[in-house]
This record gives structure tokens, sequence and C-alpha cells, in this order.
């Protein structure tokens, strides 16, 4: 008999503990199809570098045109946090339920204040009331009918110091609130991020254009193809992973499987991807800027071979 090997593998740390690592519960909505994949975001460009009329019909005028790309990446600081944490209470009634979060959210409040958290740095969203349904068996039947009433709010919390995370992590368990939903990273001001983001793409795309003028080839800029700036939120380039290797049993027997666990790692856009990158990343997660331009390009314009029209003598039918 053969016996069925499992082992599991730990690599990262928990999220909730681990400060180079902040990215909150709402990871696991970036999970696909497949156990383990993952669906993130990335840029999307177009991959068409030329333009021309491809139907070679004769007296026909063709136009080539070229396409030339500046892709740029950086990172930018994180001026605060936000994390936001999900609370919700059950009691038979709405305002017993009410009682009971109102006083979680107190006693949540007043640890925040021992921490240096002010209460303006913290805000409830009053997010749901549903009735809560269960059933009555008696005998053969069961009966659904209203069991009570939950309501659920949501807790956001300012700071800047990004340590305060692993102290507000289990003040938050120590009143029953389980659910980070995510951690938001606020930067500076954008705008000066996009226009100096600009201002290399336009040296990147004259840099291209002089490379292609020493291989003879004349480009005239006609327009702007393209152009998008984004960011990304670190939360959006998390992937995932379980690490074990497995044996086999035979199909005579009933197989009992052992769960195995799985981790999130912070994977930042590749830098070879992009022609430059201003601010890598450094060792913890960090929101990442991109810009894309595409500038369109005149090459040149020939006629196809001119042909003479000719008539056929046709013989009368």
């Amino acid at each position: 008999m053969k016996k069925t090997l499992c082992i599991s593998l730990f690599i990262l740390f928990c999220a909730l503990t681990c400060p180079a690592q902040e990215t909150g519960n709402r990871v696991y909505a970036n999970q696909g199809q497949q156990p383990g994949d993952v669906v993130r975001r990335r840029p999307a460009y177009p991959d068409t570098v030329t333009e021309m009329v491809v139907a070679e019909q004769p007296n026909m005028l063709i136009t080539t045109y070229q396409f030339l790309d500046a892709k740029i990446l950086t990172s930018v600081d994180t001026r605060e946090y936000i994390a936001v944490f999900g609370l919700a209470q059950e009691a038979e009634t709405v305002q017993a339920a009410n009682k009971k979060l109102q006083d979680q959210v107190a006693a949540f409040q007043r640890g925040l204040n021992a921490l240096g958290i002010r209460a303006e740095d913290t805000y409830v969203d009053f997010i749901t009331q549903n009735r809560v349904y269960d059933y009555v068996v008696k005998g053969s039947t069961a009966r659904e009918k209203i069991s009570g009433f939950q309501i659920k709010e949501n807790f956001a919390i300012r700071y800047k110091d990004r340590g305060l995370l692993d102290q507000i992590v289990p003040l938050a368990a120590q009143g029953g609130i389980f659910d980070l939903i995510k951690v938001d990273y606020i930067t500076g001001d954008l705008g000066l991020v996009r226009a100096q983001m600009i201002a290399e793409a336009q040296k990147i795309l004259k840099q291209k254009e002089d490379t292609y003028a020493k291989l003879g080839l004349k480009l005239t800029p006609v327009s702007v193809a393209v152009e998008n700036f984004d960011t990304f939120q670190p939360f959006e380039a998390y992937n995932s992973y379980k690490a074990f290797e497995a044996g086999n049993v035979d199909d005579n027997y009933r197989v009992v499987e052992r769960r195995k666990n799985s981790t999130f790692y912070f994977e930042p856009l590749a830098p070879g991807k992009f022609d430059i990158v201003l601010t890598p990343v450094g060792l913890g997660p960090a929101v990442q800027c991109t810009f894309y331009l595409r500038m369109k390009y005149f090459v040149n314009s020939h006629t196809t071979v001119t042909t003479s029209d000719r008539t056929t003598d046709r013989k009368p039918d």
C-alpha cells in the first residue's frame, strides 16, 4: 500500500503581520478560475508598429506610416496609508444589532486613541442592514424563518507610520474585528510625476528617431496615436502560489487530502518591459506609475505601377 506524501513549504509570512507586504483580504478578489491563479491588471499596449495600405492595385497611392513607442515606469513615495476593516454584528432586533456594533466601534476607537490615532483620522462607513434567516426543523420539514438582523460597517483608519499596522491588527482582533479589507497607499501630486514622465518620453522618442535616421529612414511626425498614464496600487501586483510535493495512491483507496496552504507575494511590474525606469521599487510595496506614448510618423508614399486601359474586341453574338 502506497502512502500519500504531502510536504508543505512555508516561505512567506502572513500579509497581516509582515510589514513588507500589506494588501488586505481584497487580494482574494484577484483569484482566477483555477486554484492558485491570479488575475492581475497590467498595462495594455497595442502591438502594431507599421500601418500601410495592403491592397496593391494598379494606380493606387500607397502610404506607409511607422509608429514609435515610449514606455516609462516609476514608483512613487507613499505619504500615508488608509486601512479599512470590516465589522458585522447580528441580533434579534435592529436596535440590539446596532447597539452591539456601536459598542464595538467605540472600543476600537479608544484603543486607536491610545496609539496616537485621532478620531478625525478614522471614518465609519455604513454598508448594509440585512435580515438573517435560519431553519426550524420539525419532523421531516425544515421551515425557513427570520432569526434576526445583521448590520455591517467599514472602519477606515488613516495613518502615516507604516509600523502602526502591526499594532492596529492585534488591537482589532481583541475587539472581535478580523477582516482587514484593504490597505490603500496614498501618494503625493501625481500631476508632477506625469509631467516628468512626459518629458522623458519625448527624449526617448527623439533618440529613436535619430537611430532610424542613421539607418537612412526619415520619419516625419504626424500625430499622437496613443497617450496613457496609469497607476497601480500594490494590491494589484500580488501573485499567489502553493508549494508542495504529493505522492500517488491506487484508485482502490479512498483518498483524504490535506489542505495545502497558499500564500501571496508582491511582484511589481517587470522593469525589462519598459524603455526606462525612473525610480525602481525598493524592498517594500509601492504605488507604480506607467506612461505610454505612441507617435505616428510618415515614412513614404508611392504609386503602384500604372497600366493603360485596354479594350478587348468582342465578336458579335
